[in-house]
């Protein structure tokens, strides 16, 4: 252990500054903030582009955060008041897939009256509720915006002042990897495929494991000495003796934490949004590459996620990096302890992935039901190094959310590996 200890300490030393460098941003992970302003958290997280001729790309790059460069030159332009598009599915998938356009999509539906806030917008509250989950800028129409909702195959469109497309188009030519992809109908729903084999770059990270009394002061309050305390194996209990309760899992690196000392408000999806950030900024502490994931409207739960080089991480924890349920009369809190902080150089190349399809292909020839899989993301893995628990090292793989869970691609071809010990239910 002595000398991994050497030899982590020599790799931060002289590595830390070029992976700096090299990942700003999403790739590297800010140091830990006690808060977050709405446009670091619900900011797209994919970015596409289209040439004339249609092809389509999945671009990042890894020396600058391109969705950061754009939020700030958008933050500029004025958006007018939206405007009703109607959609057949299959007009709505040309409208998805069309030539010379640039888009920005979430992981999941948002509110305008939440964009309103991350993109300086005002928005009148007859139009807060508005539900999308992409923004497509198509050149022909500089002076426009589409938003559509992939879910309900609806959108809206607004007119832009002091728009200036060319220097997005200006940005976009500093990408450094661009993956050539399409979208499809699978299942009734709105899938990226990849046209080729995927390579993107594997992570090693030094992570750091957060004192859980930092947590039971910031949200149970007080003196942690005056709380009743209970211990039962690798689970430790505080509690306030009345609303509140905070629950430690040692050996899972998570905390579950209950506050029904009062009614948080969710009654509308931009409500609902903005009080699951306030709740994660309760929390304190948050990584700087926290993004949001996912909501579930009927439970009113959101998940926001740690990314990595605009990819998102999975098997952090069995629910994502932090999870926020709004309760009829409380609030309920799951987060992980843990946070990626250094890059490490991996130590090896990660193995290409197949192209969509033919992954799709392998799994039904597996004795995979496609037909339950409601989701398909590109994303991490999050695994401990085998030579120090203090390194996790970051896999590219296929995610599935497959018969209600987040199950990788490996785990589900490899069921009794070591890499299929762990899955990740939805928020429901």
């Amino acid at each position: 252990m002595v000398i991994i200890s050497l030899v982590l300490s020599w790799l931060i030393w002289t590595n830390n500054a070029r992976f700096q460098r090299d990942t700003t941003d999403v790739a590297t992970p800010k140091t830990q903030t006690t808060s977050k302003n709405v446009n670091e958290v619900y900011l797209p997280t994919q970015l596409l582009t289209s040439n004339e001729t249609g092809a389509k790309y999945l671009v990042y790059n890894n020396k600058e955060n391109l969705i950061d460069a754009l939020h700030k030159k958008m933050t500029k332009w004025r958006f007018a008041r939206p405007q009703k598009m109607n959609f057949t599915s299959k007009s709505y998938l040309a409208a998805v897939n069309q030539a010379d356009a640039v888009s920005l999509v979430y992981p999941h539906n948002i509110s305008y009256g939440v964009f309103g806030k991350a993109f300086k917008q005002k928005v009148a509250r007859v139009n807060q509720q508005r539900l999308f989950n992409r923004i497509i800028l198509p050149a022909a129409h500089a002076d426009t915006a589409y938003f559509l909702n992939d879910q309900h195959k609806t959108g809206f469109k607004v007119t832009l002042r002091h728009a200036d497309q060319a220097a997005i188009q200006a940005r976009l030519k500093k990408t450094t990897m661009r993956l050539p992809v399409t979208e499809k109908w699978f299942n009734n729903r709105l899938q990226m495929y990849f046209l080729r084999n995927v390579k993107v770059t594997q992570y090693s990270y030094l992570v750091t494991k957060q004192s859980p009394t930092t947590f039971v002061t910031s949200l149970l309050g007080g003196d942690p000495s005056a709380l009743e305390t209970k211990e039962q194996k690798d689970l430790t209990t505080y509690s306030d003796g009345t609303y509140k309760n905070l629950a430690v899992d040692h050996r899972k690196g998570t905390v579950d934490f209950e506050d029904y000392s009062k009614d948080i408000a969710r009654k509308t999806p931009t409500v609902a949004l903005t009080n699951g950030h306030q709740m994660l900024n309760k929390i304190g502490n948050t990584p700087g590459n926290m993004r949001y994931f996912d909501y579930e409207t009927k439970t009113h739960t959101m998940v926001y996620r740690s990314y990595v080089e605009g990819l998102p991480v999975f098997n952090q924890t069995d629910f994502g990096a932090v999870k926020v349920q709004l309760l009829k009369n409380g609030v309920k809190l799951n987060f992980s302890l843990y946070a990626l902080q250094v890059p490490l150089p991996a130590d090896k190349a990660a193995t290409p992935l197949p192209t969509t399809q033919t992954a799709l292909d392998r799994l039904s020839a597996a004795g995979y039901d496609l037909t339950k899989i409601t989701g398909i993301k590109l994303g991490y893995h999050w695994g401990v190094n085998a030579s120090s628990s203090s390194v996790i090292d970051l896999t590219p793989t296929y995610y599935y959310h497959y018969n209600g869970k987040w199950v990788s691609f490996d785990q589900l071809l490899n069921p009794t590996s070591d890499a299929a010990t762990t899955s990740e239910e939805r928020a429901e």
